[in-house]
């Protein structure tokens, strides 16, 4: 009897491990995906070769970007702060990193250049003129032969609108450079084309004011003028040229990002078909198992193969 109870016991034992061998048969495993991705890195890499690329293009145009845009926000960045000051830093630095506001800069230095263009030209042929009163001292009635502009009303009037117009952009890129300076601080002058920029502002600001209301000669002035005048359109022209690369730059980069961002939202639903698909031939695979209908791998390879040629063959005469 005690062997019959036993007997009894193993069958039930082995009943119940057949049932749950059954239902684990039956109800669809948990997918695998994780595991073979991890040994088998070559079925789908972590980053595709796209993705590292774009990465590698954010990097350089990152560091070939003058603006460092990364470095502004991480020094503007306040949380949970009620002090006005750098509330009031946060908000100028969403306006100076706007691609509006650089481009009106631009604009401007365009037409800062085109001013002192123009007054070159204007002191370069008026400056070998003698003034009435040169004339008169030196009691004659001709001019040089050099002089190309005689001095006359018209010729002082727009001399002096385009001085007052000079000065009047002068105090506008001050103004920018102090803003600069209040919302980013000292490590935004650590790049050296803002800081030769802001002392060439600073210097022809001061210096077109000395010239101006200084009493110097008037030969002196203008050859001074020549000097002041030519530094500040080459710097200017660095400067816009500066703005305008680092502008497309920015451009291009988020245009990489948004690229990116795509690429990993396919990336995931990629991975999620997988598994799903992952799933399926689990199941599958255990069904025909069950019904003892299982190819073997030669003849899965063999038959993936034929199709693989087909289809290849296909697409080449297509």
């Amino acid at each position: 009897m005690d062997t019959i109870g036993m007997k009894s016991s193993k069958d039930l034992i082995n009943s119940t491990n057949l049932d749950e061998k059954r239902m684990k048969k039956s109800i669809l495993k948990e997918s695998k995906w994780k595991i073979i991705r991890e040994s088998n890195p070559r079925i789908l890499p972590r980053l595709s070769q796209g993705e590292i690329k774009l990465s590698n293009i954010i990097e350089e145009l990152q560091k070939i970007s003058t603006d460092e845009k990364g470095k502004k926000d991480e020094e503007i960045s306040i949380k949970n702060s009620s002090n006005w000051i750098e509330i009031s830093r946060r908000r100028l630095a969403h306006l100076l990193l706007l691609p509006k506001f650089h481009y009106s800069i631009i604009f401007l230095v365009i037409i800062d250049l085109i001013v002192v263009l123009i007054d070159l030209v204007l002191a370069q042929l008026s400056s070998p003129c003698l003034t009435d009163n040169e004339m008169l001292e030196y009691n004659t009635t001709h001019q040089r032969d050099s002089c190309f502009l005689p001095y006359s009303l018209s010729l002082s009037r727009g001399e002096l609108f385009l001085f007052y117009f000079s000065v009047l952009l002068l105090i506008i890129f001050v103004i920018e450079i102090l803003l600069s300076f209040y919302t980013f601080g000292l490590r935004h002058y650590t790049n050296p084309l803002y800081l030769i920029d802001s002392l060439i502002v600073f210097t022809s600001f001061v210096m077109e004011l000395y010239f101006h209301y200084g009493h110097l000669g008037r030969a002196g002035r203008a050859a001074a003028a020549i000097v002041v005048l030519r530094l500040w359109k080459i710097v200017r022209a660095i400067h816009a040229v500066v703005h305008s690369i680092s502008l497309k730059n920015r451009i291009i980069i988020k245009k990489i990002q948004e690229a990116q961002i795509i690429i990993e939202q396919e990336k995931e639903m990629t991975e999620k078909m997988l598994q799903k698909q992952d799933i399926k031939v689990e199941y599958l695979t255990n069904l025909l198992k069950i019904n003892g209908k299982l190819p073997s791998n030669e003849q899965i390879n063999s038959h993936v193969e034929k199709l693989w040629r087909q289809r290849s063959q296909s697409e080449i005469l297509s």
